[in-house]
């Protein structure tokens, strides 16, 4: 049987949504070239191969080649070449085709969100959520809900609980539903307004985390309301 989690399950921008980081980052790391400054010469190909092309489409393993990368370039601040090095030093053979999803870059690049099988291979991400820095609330599994982000142990997406709370249901009545506690249902909604928000609100109101003031949400809300469905349902939990 194949291995979903080689699956070709997301585009660009959704990945970057998930990964918390600019599209077009992403776009270079999978389709670096001679012309990239992402580009590597000793390297035959990008340090992350896309699962599937043209268009491009990610698989779960390259969602977690892409957190490591993003992990060891900010995190382990290394440029390119000491990525390439790190991967020399720990598979000089290069047996694996996606070394960056092994565990063994975990205590290099700190990507502490990911889980990983008994073989050492990630199976499991958990995204990060803009002012819960320990929660593992949200998961995305590829073998669940077709590797869509959903509420831990419980197979709930989180876009579902979002659409339901910006409906007008209060986070009691959905948590019921579900069998899940509240603070997993608000965990899910900041997860869902940063992920889809995150770069619209640091554009228009400069905002460095999700830690803005509710001022600061309210003025979006009432500037762009079509744009900010999310947002109102966050200063409902406010």
């Amino acid at each position: 049987m194949d291995d979903v989690r080689h699956t070709p399950l997301y585009s660009i921008p959704e990945c970057a949504r998930y990964l918390g980081l600019p599209a077009s980052t992403l776009r270079r790391w999978v389709t670096a070239g001679p012309s990239s400054p992402d580009y590597a010469a000793d390297a035959p190909e990008p340090l992350v191969c896309p699962a599937g092309k043209p268009p491009v489409a990610l698989s779960f393993i390259n969602l977690a080649e892409l957190h490591t990368l993003s992990s060891l370039r900010w995190n382990g601040k290394l440029s390119m070449w000491e990525v390439l090095t790190e991967i020399d030093h720990i598979d000089p053979q290069r047996k694996y085709r996606n070394p960056l999803a092994w565990s063994q870059f975990e205590y290099v690049s700190r990507a502490a969100r990911l889980e990983y099988d008994k073989d050492g291979f990630a199976q499991r991400f958990y995204p990060p959520i803009r002012g819960r820095p320990d929660s593992r609330i949200v998961v995305i599994d590829p073998a669940i809900a077709f590797g869509r982000p959903v509420i831990a142990g419980s197979g709930v997406r989180t876009a579902i609980i979002a659409s339901r709370i910006n409906a007008g249901e209060s986070l009691y009545d959905v948590a019921d539903d579900y069998l899940l506690q509240p603070h997993q249902v608000k965990d899910a909604l900041h997860y869902e307004l940063a992920a889809r928000h995150r770069i619209f609100l640091r554009r228009e109101l400069g905002a460095a985390s999700f830690s803005d003031t509710i001022a600061g949400r309210r003025r979006t809300v009432a500037r762009f309301p079509y744009q900010m469905p999310a947002a109102i349902a966050t200063i409902r939990l406010l």
